[in-house]
């Protein structure tokens, strides 16, 4: 059976500068916790990033994962995801964008495990005025 794709929660942490600081200092903590492990408590799940037309996506295999333990966070500059598997792992990944993003255009979903990111290139959406070349 296929099951239907369930819509992941794209954190607002108010301004770019606020979610990219927020992204900073769950990596900070992350850095912290894994310095003092005996052992990796972090799954870290590959990232593939595609242009596809105005927008970046980026999907990533979560099985074992449920669309209500994930949340993504998008600065103009950078995604994370972070979340928890069923068995108890913490989930925490991030990616740089090769170019800004609008973080107000993102949209997040699971589908049979795996994760799907779409965000608008930033300035994509304009349409740019014709302007001739000089002779």
């Amino acid at each position: 059976m296929i099951a239907s794709a369930e819509i992941v929660k794209v954190k607002d942490c108010g301004t770019p500068e606020q979610t990219t600081r927020a992204i900073f200092d769950e990596l900070r903590r992350d850095l912290g916790e894994w310095m003092t492990a005996h052992h990796d408590l972090v799954w870290r799940p590959g990232i593939e990033m595609t242009t596809e037309g105005k927008e970046f996506a980026a999907r990533a295999l979560m099985p074992e994962t449920d669309a209500n333990d994930l949340e993504v966070l998008v600065a103009p500059e950078m995604l994370l995801i972070r979340g928890e598997t069923r068995d108890g792992r913490k989930v925490l990944r991030s990616i740089k964008f090769p170019r800004p993003v609008n973080p107000a255009r993102v949209h997040a979903e699971l589908e049979d495990g795996m994760l799907r990111v779409r965000a608008e290139i930033a300035g994509a959406s304009r349409i740019l005025p014709f302007m001739p070349r000089a002779a």
